[in-house]
């Protein structure tokens, strides 16, 4: 579908680095002691950790009410409904969209997948997602949207957050918040000011979504996800279990469509084609069966996302860089004043770490033939009636 100005703007800048194919002007750092990593997969006890690369999945604990910094979300927590098109597998055979091998063609065009980063000092989160949850205790926000777009969907609402929550220190500066007595998720998109103890919010723009529902119609991101969707949690890849579709970005769009709600940037506002390009909404899978992927010259933990990628999928919902998958962020235990899980998978994984910028980096690219086994599928399996 056609979007409109205001959602135009709410295309992300997505700024993530990537340091090309080798990292051989890396070295790798050994585990740093006295970091406690919440890893435990749920009803597959303390044993499941990176080293595996896999873990069982046997029910899960309720999807919000009694979370907070000291007890996080278990590696088997998503959010929203089992019926979510985030949440439900493919098909073994599912149907694709037409033209798929000239979609992942232009996907692939747009650059390399990019790394994910993990900062040693908290302070480089570019494009990362702080997701928190609220109780009662917790001082009161009232939320102001400072662009001038409309309506904002959150305007004048009052919210309880964490007074130690912080938005993502970089790029987007995204902050969610979970109000655990009503089951809605708020979306903050830009946040520019936020007063120790309670007071007036302000950012560019949000919207809200029941944390139980189908994580829709929002208004944080391009594609109307709530921003919960399809991020990836440093405890889902210790435990070596990613239960949902992954969230894609992508340089630009030609479009919209099924579950994307709105529009992003279009290729056509670069200058460029639109044909070809992804569109919002648009559900790639990585077409490799579980033995091929643990057959593959990689590390666990890439093992761990590409099998989410197998199983799941990645399905686009902002544009901006090249493409790239969105983690949850530093800077939440950064301004919860605990230990970074991120920090822990990427020294007990011996991920390089890149010394002029103090990060660890994921290489998500290398090892993995994207233009033979990346493919389209149609939106009618994202809806399920196909």
């Amino acid at each position: 579908m056609p979007h409109s100005p205001a959602t135009a703007h709410l295309a992300s800048r997505w700024r993530s680095r990537h340091f090309g194919g080798s990292l051989g002007i890396a070295t790798v750092v050994p585990l740093m002691l006295g970091l406690v990593l919440v890893a435990t997969a749920c009803g597959s006890g303390p044993s499941a950790h990176i080293a595996s690369g896999r873990a069982a999945v046997r029910g899960c604990s309720p999807m919000y009410g009694t979370f907070s910094a000291a007890n996080p979300p278990p590696a088997c927590w998503r959010p929203y409904a089992a019926s979510s098109p985030f949440n439900r597998p493919l098909p073994a055979h599912p149907r694709l969209q037409p033209g798929s091998a000239a979609i992942v063609g232009r996907l692939l065009g747009f650059g390399p997948l990019q790394n994910l980063t993990v900062s040693a000092t908290g302070q480089t989160d570019t494009g990362a997602r702080p997701l928190y949850f609220s109780s009662a205790g917790d001082p009161s926000f009232r939320l102001h949207c400072t662009a001038a777009w409309g309506r904002c969907p959150l305007e004048g609402m009052s919210v309880h957050i964490p007074d130690a929550a912080m938005p993502a220190a970089q790029g987007d500066r995204h902050l969610t918040v979970v109000d655990q007595r009503a089951g809605v998720e708020y979306d903050m998109w830009e946040v520019h000011t936020k007063p120790p103890g309670g007071g007036e919010l302000t950012f560019s723009w949000g919207g809200r979504t029941p944390i139980d529902g189908n994580g829709l119609g929002s208004s944080a991101v391009a594609a109307g996800f709530g921003t919960a969707a399809g991020i990836l949690r440093a405890q889902e890849l210790a435990a070596g279990q990613i239960n949902h579709a992954l969230f894609l970005a992508v340089k630009c769009d030609s479009g919209s469509v099924y579950p994307a709600t709105r529009g992003g940037q279009m290729c056509s506002e670069l200058g460029l084609s639109n044909q070809d390009a992804p569109a919002l909404g648009a559900r790639f899978q990585l077409a490799m069966s579980r033995r091929q992927i643990r057959a593959l010259p990689v590390p666990p933990w890439k093992k761990t996302i590409l099998t989410a990628m197998a199983r799941y999928g990645l399905i686009v919902g902002d544009t901006g860089g090249a493409w790239a998958i969105p983690k949850d962020t530093d800077a939440r235990y950064r301004g919860l004043d605990r230990p970074n899980p991120w920090l822990a998978v990427a020294q007990r994984a011996g991920v390089p770490y890149y010394g002029p910028d103090m990060d660890y980096v994921f290489n998500l690219n290398n090892g993995v033939d994207w233009r033979r086994y990346l493919r389209v599928v149609a939106p009618c399996v994202s809806a399920g009636h196909c």
